[in-house]
This record gives C-alpha cells, structure tokens and sequence, in this order.
C-alpha cells in the first residue's frame, strides 16, 4: 500500500492533472474494499462451519428413539434443537407419529418411503432397532439416542394424561378413562401400557454400543443434571466432529425444555399441542393406585416382592427398583 501511494504523488508531482479519484476518494475506496474483503471471509468461515455440521448429519445415520410417556417430548425436542442448529435440513420418523424432529421440512415423512440420516422412531423397539443397525452397517453406521422410564411411572403419567381427556381417540386408553379415578383407571390403564413398555425394554436390552440410553429420571432431577445429560448426549453422537461453540449453542437453546428452569418458549409449548407433563399431586395418587393393579393384569416375573413392579420381565423390575 505504501508503494501505491509513493507512486500516486510521483505521478501528481509530474503534473497529471486527469487522475480519476482524489486521493481521499482512494482512501474510501481502499477501506471499502478492506471490509469487502472482510465481509467474504465472514461469509466463508461461516459457510465452512455450515458445510462441516452438514458434513457431520451426513456421516451416518441418527436415531432418536422414545415411547409413550417415558419422556417422549423430552428428548424429542431437546434433540430437535441440536439438529436444528447443527443445519439440518430434512428428517423422518416411523410410522409419522409423533411431531417432526427437525424444523425442515417442515412436514412428516415416513422413513422407509423417505429414509434420511436424521430418524425419529416414537415406538422404539428391539426389532426395529435390529432392522435398523443392519441397514446403518451400509451408511456410515449407527449413532442414537433413548430414553427410558421407571415403568410405574410410565403408567401413572399415562393414566393423568388421558384422564385429563389428551389423545383418547388413538386406542391409547380404554373409554370412560376421563370419568375414572385412579384406583379404577390406573389398573385398567395397565394393560395398555404393557406394549410401549415392551417396546422399551427390548429396545433397551440391545441398545449397547450405538444407542445410548438417558434417563427420565435423571433428565428432569434438576437443571444441572438436564445440561449433564445434553452434554453426554452431544458426546456420544457428534464426539469432536462439531465445536465447542456448537455444543454451547446447542445448550444456551435446550434449556426451554428444561421443566426445571419453568421456561415456555420451547417445542413443548406451542399452542394446539398437548401438554405432556402432569401435575404432582395427581402423579402421588396415581402412583399409589398402582398397588391395586390385579396380579393377573401382569406378565409378572419370578421375583413377587410386589406384583405391581414387574410388568413385562425382570429387566422392568431391575429398572424399576435402580430409579426409586
């Protein structure tokens, strides 16, 4: 630059008279250009940044997986937030149940008509997931994410959520159950819950090595075990394929789904959707109706410490017992 301007007085001192620019017209343009070229730098970095997150959805195929009330909305949008601000750009789910789990693009798709990297599975089960492993073997493998629940308490949310009248036209729940107490609509809610928790525990029992397996319990123990849990979750399915800064970000928007932190901002929230979370005082009773559910209700295991606990194997009971 400095050689430009010597040149520029050499020729004003010879007399040029027909230069195009005054010097302080330069001046501005030199600067002009020096933010320009700032300006593309920005841009670039920041398309390099998009290019590698969007680089890192495509490696591999990611699942999510949950089942009826062991914490479905829960993960689902915590994990909405981290693929949408990672970039992504398409999702599917099986069966279409369920919201979307990515913002784009913006409607339901069914994955085995539209397979994409990002999945969503509302009815995680063993069987799928098996289908699943063996299709990821051929596109980069297998990353994911479950959630699980103490089974009792599965089944006393599921009681509050329809008896309060939330999606009682999907065969989820048997009729009347509006017009129940929880001593008779707990026990009849049992054996609608018996499958979801299938689904869970068979999901569970071969989830190891690529699909980890969060906690409801812990999830919603208190704020810092909520970023605790994001924090592992990033871990297992991205490592250090996306930043520090990413992670930070994506934890900076989750804390909306955090029931501790009492924010309503989140995908949980929107109108029109049903509120998933019940009310404590109606969970207590629930939980309490849960010792009259009738033994012959239950596929009950060979340990009887209490017929209620063992609902579909012994793995239920054992998860039962670990989350109290």
């Amino acid at each position: 630059m400095q050689i430009f301007w010597t040149l520029l007085f050499a020729v004003s001192a010879a007399g040029s008279t027909s230069l195009p620019w005054t010097r302080w017209q330069l001046v501005d343009r030199s600067e002009q250009c020096d933010a320009k070229d700032q300006g593309n730098r920005l841009v670039q970095t920041s398309l390099t940044r998009r290019k590698a997150s969007e680089n890192v959805l495509d490696k591999r195929l990611y699942v999510v997986g949950t089942n009826h009330k062991a914490g479905s909305q829960l993960l689902r949008n915590t994990m909405h937030w981290a693929f949408d601000i990672l970039g992504a750009t398409d999702s599917c789910q099986y069966g279409t149940t369920g919201m979307p789990i990515t913002s784009k693009p913006g409607f339901k798709e069914e994955c085995t008509e539209h397979p994409t990297p990002i999945r969503f599975h509302n009815h995680i089960n063993g069987p799928d997931l098996t289908e699943i492993r063996k299709e990821a073997a051929s596109k980069g493998g297998l990353r994911g994410v479950m959630i699980i629940r103490d089974p009792l308490d599965m089944l006393a949310s599921a009681y509050c959520y329809h008896h309060r009248g939330e999606e009682n036209n999907l065969g989820l729940s048997p009729d009347g159950i509006t017009e129940m107490e929880p001593e008779v609509g707990v026990p009849m809610m049992a054996s609608y819950m018996q499958t979801p928790m299938q689904w869970m525990t068979s999901a569970h029992a071969i989830a190891d090595p690529e699909m980890l397996v969060v906690r409801y319990e812990k999830f919603t123990k208190s704020s810092k075990a909520f970023d605790d849990t994001v924090k592992e979750i990033l871990t297992h399915l991205f490592g250090n394929e996306i930043t520090e800064k990413q992670k930070q970000q994506i934890l900076d928007a989750v804390a909306v789904e955090d029931v501790n932190r009492g924010l309503t901002d989140g995908f949980s929230e929107p109108p029109g959707l049903a509120n998933h979370t019940n009310d404590e005082e109606e969970m207590a009773k629930a939980r309490d109706a849960c010792r009259l559910i009738p033994e012959s209700s239950l596929q009950t295991s060979a340990k009887k410490e209490s017929p209620a606990v063992s609902i579909i194997s012994s793995f239920v009971l054992t998860l039962h017992s670990q989350l109290l």
